[in-house]
C-alpha cells in the first residue's frame, strides 16, 4: 500500500534532512583533518628551530647527583668524617669543630675544585660495618646516600668490592696488635690460638684481614674469639681484661700511655693509602682526582703535613713523615 500524500511529504523531507546532515559532516570532517595537519607541521618547524638554536634551556634533574653543570656547581658535597682523637681527625675541644689533617686536606682539594663541600660528623660504620665472624659489607650510611663519599678510607680488595676510591693521599700504615703496658699477660703476636682480639668498628684492620696476615699462627678466629667496639670501647675492654689484645692500624696506638704496641711494621690489610671511599655510581671522583693531583704537587700539601705536628701536635698519632706522600 502507497503511504499518503501527507505521510509521503514527511518521508521526502526527512530524506532530504538527513543527506544534508551528511554533508555537513564530511565537510566538518575535512576542516579538522587540514586543522591536524597544520599543526604537525608547526610542532616540527618549532621543534627544528629549537635544536638548531644556543639559547635553548637547560634540563636540571633536581635531586639527582647525575643533573647538569649548573646543578652540580650549587650542589652541597657532603664528606664523612669521625671524631676518632687523633691528629687525622679529632673534635676540638675549643671550637667543638672536626680538626685535622683529613679536614685540612679535604677544605683544600675542595676549594681548588671550586666544590662547596662539608664535612659532617658520622661514625665509621656508617661507612664499613661487620659482624664478629660475617662478611664485612658497605655501611648504611654511604650506601643509602647520607652523604658522597667517606674521609680517609684505607683501600682493601674487600672495600673495592663494594666502593670506589679515589686517588690515594697517604702511605699505607702498618697495622700492630697492642696490650696493656708491659704486656703482663706474656701476649704472643706471632701465636693468638685461643686469644680474643678487639677490632675497631668500621676499621679495615679486621678479622678478615688478620686472617690474610703471613707468620702468624691461629689468625683465623672463631667468631666468640671477636669482639668487634668503638675506639674508646675497645681500650676500656683491653683494661678491664675482657680482650688479650687490640689489632688496628698502629697509628690508633701512637703517643699513647695505656697500651703497648708489641708489633713491628706487620703490613697485614690494606692495598693502599688514604683516600674519599664513595659509590660507584657518583661523580665526586671525577672532580677530586685532578683536584687532589694540584694539591699534591703544590707546597700547601707539605704545609697541611707540617700542621699535623704545629697545629695538631696535642693530640696523639703519626708523624706527617710517617703517612705523608714525598713529605
Amino acid at each position: 500500500m502507497e503511504p499518503a500524500n501527507s505521510e509521503k511529504q514527511l518521508y521526502n523531507k526527512d530524506k532530504s534532512g538527513g543527506a544534508g546532515n551528511g554533508k555537513l559532516y564530511l565537510v566538518l570532517l575535512v576542516v579538522a583533518v587540514c586543522f591536524a595537519i597544520a599543526a604537525f607541521i608547526i610542532a616540527i618547524v618549532s621543534l627544528s628551530k629549537q635544536n638548531g638554536s644556543s639559547a635553548s634551556p637547560s634540563v636540571v634533574n633536581v635531586g639527582s647527583t647525575s643533573g647538569s653543570a649548573d646543578y652540580e656547581d650549587d650542589k652541597v658535597w657532603l664528606l664523612q668524617g669521625g671524631g676518632v682523637g687523633i691528629n687525622q681527625f679529632y673534635i676540638s675541644e675549643e671550637t667543638g669543630q672536626l680538626e685535622g689533617f683529613f679536614t685540612d686536606f679535604v677544605n683544600a682539594v675542595c676549594r681548588i675544585a671550586n666544590k662547596n663541600c662539608k664535612v659532617v660528623v658520622s661514625s665509621f660504620t656508617n661507612c664499613w660495618n661487620s659482624e664478629a665472624g660475617e662478611t664485612s659489607q658497605g655501611g648504611f650510611g654511604l650506601m643509602a646516600g647520607w652523604f658522597d663519599a667517606c674521609t680517609g678510607f684505607r683501600v682493601t680488595p674487600e672495600r673495592q668490592r663494594t666502593f670506589a676510591f679515589s686517588d690515594q693521599f697517604t702511605k699505607s700504615p702498618p697495622q700492630a696488635f697492642a696490650t696493656l703496658p708491659g704486656n703482663p699477660k706474656n701476649f704472643d703476636w706471632q701465636d693468638i690460638t685461643g686469644k680474643t682480639i678487639a677490632f675497631f668498628d668500621g676499621s679495615n684492620g679486621d678479622e678478615h684481614c688478620l686472617a690474610k696476615a703471613e707468620g702468624i699462627v691461629g689468625a683465623v678466629l672463631p667468631a666468640e674469639n671477636i669482639r668487634h667496639c668503638l675506639p674508646d670501647q675497645c681500650f676500656d675492654l683491653l683494661k678491664d681484661e675482657t680482650v688479650d689484645a687490640i689489632f688496628a692500624d698502629a697509628i690508633a696506638f701512637q703517643g699513647r700511655t695505656d697500651v703497648e704496641e708489641v708489633t713491628d711494621n706487620l703490613q697485614a690489610c690494606p692495598v693502599g693509602g688514604s683516600a674519599m671511599m664513595t659509590r660507584y655510581d657518583s661523580k665526586l671522583i671525577d672532580w677530586w682526582n685532578p683536584a687532589q693531583a694540584k694539591l699534591l704537587a703544590s707546597k700547601e700539601y707539605h704545609e697541611i703535613c707540617n700542621d699535623v705536628k704545629v697545629g695538631h701536635g696535642h693530640q696523639p698519632g703519626f708523624d706527617p713523615e710517617d703517612f705523608c706522600i714525598n713529605y
